[in-house]
Order: C-alpha cells, then structure tokens, then sequence
C-alpha cells in the first residue's frame, strides 16, 4: 500500500535526524553513568552498547517521545488510512533490518557522535506516533466538507483520538464541525480544546456538554481567584508546581492558563446555543443517541 510506504519514509527520516540532546538526558547520563556532556563520545563507546533495554528507555525516553507536531507529519501520509498492527510489525522490522545510524551532540557542543538506532528508539517513537489510531468511518469526507483546507490535517489528528471512537461521543465532535462551518466561526484551537475537554471530562453525549462546560468554567475562576494561595486543582499545574512557591512569573502563567480554559469553554457554550438553529437535524440525532 503507497501509504505504508510514505510512513516508512518519513520513520526513517525521523529517526535518523541528528538529535541535541536535551538537558534532563544529560543530567541523567552524568548521574547515572558518570559522563558528562563533554565526554558523550566516550559515554557512547564504552557504556552505551552494554546497557540493558530499559536501561536505553529509561534514558533516552524524552528524545523518543513525539510530540503532535511530530504525529501531525503523517497525517498526509494516512490520509484516511491508519496502520494495522500487523503493519506497525513490519515497519518496525524493515527499520530495524537497515542498520540505521543517528547522530547526538550536547548543546554546547557541535561534535556530533554517531551511533547505530537502537531498537528501543523504534520501538518507542512508532509506538507513540499511534498511526493505528482511525479515523472513525464517515469522518473524512466530513472533514473535507466542513472544515477549511488549511486546518485538514489538524482535524484529521484531533478527530482520531480514542475519546471520538463511541458514536455519542462522536455525535458532539460531527455536531460542532457542522455547527463551526455553519458559523463561519471555525478555528482549530476550539476542536483541540473540545477533543481534550470531552477526554477529561467524558460527557456522556452533546447534551451533557453545557453542564460540563458551565462546571469547568465555574472551576476555573474559583481558581483563578486562588491561584496566589496555591488553590488551583488543575492537574497539570499541580504536577508543575508541586513542592514550590509559586513565583509572580508563575502566578501570571496560572492565571492565563484559567483565563484561556474559561475563554474556550465560553467560546463552545455560545456555539452549542446556536446548534438549534444552526445544525437541528444532526441536533436531533445526537438526542437520540443512546448513552
């Protein structure tokens, strides 16, 4: 399939892209092995090739872990298409058979140590990259059909996600598409904010979704209102801030943070105010949408 071949292509040229290695890999190089950055050559040459797999993990995790901009690089490649496991197998395989090299360096320093790829690195960032998520079926042509070209691969991504997978969660992602082009008002910044908002707070079709939203707002400015006391319940605050004073810089962050949730959350209530008028037939289905 021209698909699996253009997703291998771009694995390769992903993976053997020479790499900086970033500051907390260092620091666990020098504290775990006693190498420096300045010394990565012979870290390489001595310890490197008697480490145990997840001892590799363990170290070279945060060089491995692709991001969405890194997941978004395949989505033209896909189209609407995703990998079957069977496929994920092979290209693993195929990768791992060529022998490929990268190359790392220290951010302070331009010499650069090649190195053979690691099946441990493969295995990680194909993994991750979760090219065997699906579009659901349907999805595609709708996309096309409501959102403007420039942001298709971005909902393409967005619409994959496994919180869209269950036909009364994917009833709320249809009904806003349809309810944005409708609208004029699409942006891809409320279809992130909408695929990460039903997959924390799970509602149970499009008419739980002003009750969760009215929550998550009134949530967000009782926080906001104690963010100098440490009183935010967001957990990835709390993860970032845990065990330290919160600073001005800090504090001002948090506040945008809430003041950006709140914006997004008010942003989609308006929207769904208006499905009556804008969209009342996909409004309708989602009413019957069993639970």
């Amino acid at each position: 399939m021209a698909y699996t071949e253009l997703v291998y292509e771009l694995l390769k040229k992903d993976l053997c892209a020479p790499r900086v290695l970033l500051e907390q890999v260092l620091i666990y190089i020098n504290d775990r092995y006693g190498y420096p950055a300045t010394n990565l050559a012979g870290f390489f040459q001595e310890k490197f090739p008697s480490l145990e797999d997840y001892e590799v993990d363990l170290t070279f995790s945060p060089q491995y872990t692709p991001a969405e901009h890194n997941r978004l690089e395949y989505i033209p490649a896909l189209g609407e298409h995703h990998l079957t496991v069977s496929d994920l197998a092979l290209l693993k395989n195929r990768l791992n058979e060529r022998k490929l090299q990268t190359a790392f360096k220290s951010q302070d320093n331009d010499d650069e140590v090649v190195v053979q790829l690691h099946e441990v690195f493969v295995e990680r960032y194909v993994n991750l990259l979760k090219l065997d998520q699906k579009l659901p079926e349907g999805m595609y042509q709708e996309i096309i059909h409501t959102v403007p070209q420039a942001s298709h691969n971005e909902v393409n991504l967005h619409a994959r996600d496994d919180v869209w997978q269950q036909p009364n969660k994917l009833a709320i992602l249809r009904a806003f598409l349809h309810t944005f082009k409708v609208l004029d008002n699409f942006s891809t910044m409320k279809v992130s904010f909408l695929t990460n908002f039903a997959r924390t707070y799970r509602p149970a079709g499009l008419l739980d979704m002003d009750r969760l939203l009215d929550s998550l707002i009134k949530s967000c400015q009782v926080d906001m209102e104690n963010v100098s006391g440490r009183g935010f319940h967001d957990e990835y605050l709390k993860a970032l801030n845990v065990g330290n004073p919160l600073t001005k810089n800090v504090e001002r962050d948090v506040w945008a943070h809430y003041r950006h949730m709140i914006d997004m959350a008010t942003q989609l209530k308006a929207d769904l105010a208006r499905m009556p008028e804008a969209v009342p037939a996909l409004l309708a289905e989602a009413q019957q949408q069993p639970v």
